[in-house]
């Protein structure tokens, strides 16, 4: 942004990516030892902390005029790229998750004990699915600041991961088709019941969109156990 060159955003390709690995290492470690609710605090802090320090550095507007590189300037061009990165993630997922990994990290999960004494090593195979994940999330927040033409350090709070978590519930855990019908549903459902209520409630439309959509949040596990196309057990 404060070299005004449209090349220059490529950089954030190569930095972000650098710099969310070696944080996601600090989580995956404090997730070693801070185990359950204890962990959940140590997440909570470590997001009131981020806004705090987004908030020093780039103000409470954030930064704003952020300059889309070249081959994104438009947003079909970005959303082609979003699009192409969404299916790769998809692939990759689908691939591991029929892999051997993937039947260790199953073992881990559910008896951690019992596959440690197996000899699966827990932290070398969790370790790089821990990274890779945080990467993936810090690529798409560089395609999501690119989409606003800024990055404001309260577009992410406490409340919007609750409703992303509780998104994949609604889903379904171990599912991708149900991650991807979820945040379709959610996008769509939002938009839909807010156009419907702006002409009536102008100031309270997005608030009452968000309560009925958590109040079909937390009466949807009640109907659907699983989510829409769960598999877990």
């Amino acid at each position: 942004m404060h070299w005004g060159n449209i090349y220059a955003s490529y950089l954030l390709f190569i930095i972000v990516p650098v710099v969310v690995a070696l944080l996601s290492l600090l989580f995956f470690y404090a997730s070693r030892v801070f185990k359950a609710d204890f962990f959940l605090f140590f997440s909570l802090f470590f997001i009131e902390l981020n806004s705090v320090i987004n908030k020093m550095v780039a103000g409470s507007s954030g930064y704003s005029n952020i300059i889309r590189p070249l081959g994104m300037s438009s947003d079909l061009g970005l959303m082609l790229i979003v699009m192409l990165l969404l299916f790769i993630v998809i692939y990759g997922i689908y691939r591991f998750d029929k892999s051997r990994v993937a039947k260790l990290h199953t073992i881990i999960r559910n008896n951690e004990l019992l596959a440690a004494s197996w000899g699966i090593n827990i932290n070398k195979t969790q370790l790089p699915v821990f990274v890779v994940s945080a990467v993936l999330s810090g690529l798409v927040g560089i395609l999501f600041a690119f989409c606003t033409f800024g990055a404001d350090p309260n577009a992410f709070t406490t409340s919007n991961i609750i409703v992303l978590f509780a998104l994949v519930v609604f889903g379904g855990i171990d599912s991708i088709k149900g991650s991807v019908f979820s945040g379709m549903i959610y996008v769509l459902f939002t938009f839909l019941l807010e156009s419907v209520l702006f002409p009536k409630y102008p100031l309270a439309a997005p608030k009452i969109t968000q309560i009925i959509f958590g109040l079909l949040l937390v009466v949807s596990p009640l109907v659907m156990p699983k989510g829409l196309f769960g598999k877990r057990e």
